[in-house]
């Protein structure tokens, strides 16, 4: 009797104990628990720059015809050849070059300038209009003074924009003495009886001067 008195004793007491460690391990893996969310949008600045004559807008995807040549001169010349200007010792004229930015940031204008055509070596001059210091010179000269203006270096974002009006001239006479004259008047008749002839690559034959313009705009970085 006292035996069995002893074992449900024990058996008491190791429920108790169960129950005491049970209690003990759940208070120990017990933790305060919380969650927070939060976003935020931003959207990614537009990037939106064109470039044009004043009419025609360049395209990143092909060369465009610009009006470029266009000029004043109609007494003792014709000024066209169907859709085409006609250019000659003597004849001037200007075109503009206008950047315009809608983007969101800020950007830098760089220019560069080819020529082709049959007549690529006509001696055609360029400058800057209304800049002080300019003076007539060829496509690299030209290509200098305008990527150093500082509007063209800093375009605002949202609506700004930057214009320059270059002018260009075919001299009537060239050189500083008769002999220096008088070989450039040769060179210069060389390319008219060459156009003349009509074997030259443009329309009807006639030779061609084309004036390739290529513009590049580059992101300015943002600052403080």
């Amino acid at each position: 009797m006292r035996k069995t008195s002893n074992t449900a004793k024990i058996t008491i007491l190791l429920l108790m104990l169960c129950l005491i460690s049970t209690a003990m391990l759940s208070g120990t893996f017990a933790k305060y628990t919380s969650e927070y969310a939060g976003a935020d949008t931003a959207l990614i600045a537009k990037w939106d720059i064109s470039v044009s004559d004043g009419e025609t807008y360049l395209s990143p995807e092909e060369t465009v015809d610009l009006d470029l040549f266009k000029h004043a001169y109609d007494t003792n010349i014709l000024s066209t050849a169907g859709e085409s200007k006609i250019i000659a010792p003597g004849v001037g004229g200007e075109f503009t070059l206008k950047v315009e930015n809608k983007g969101d940031v800020a950007a830098e204008m760089t220019f560069d300038f080819d020529v082709s055509g049959d007549a690529s070596n006509a001696p055609i001059e360029y400058k800057l209009k209304d800049v002080e210091g300019q003076t007539w010179g060829d496509l690299v000269a030209l290509k200098a003074a305008l990527n150093e203006l500082e509007k063209m270096k800093n375009v605002a974002p949202g609506t700004g924009s930057a214009e320059q009006i270059v002018e260009w001239r075919w001299p009537f006479e060239r050189g500083s003495d008769p002999y220096e004259i008088a070989l450039n008047n040769e060179a210069d008749t060389y390319l008219g009886t060459n156009s003349a002839a009509g074997t030259d690559e443009g329309a009807d034959g006639r030779t061609e001067y084309k004036l390739i313009i290529t513009a590049k705009a580059e992101q300015i970085q943002p600052t403080k």
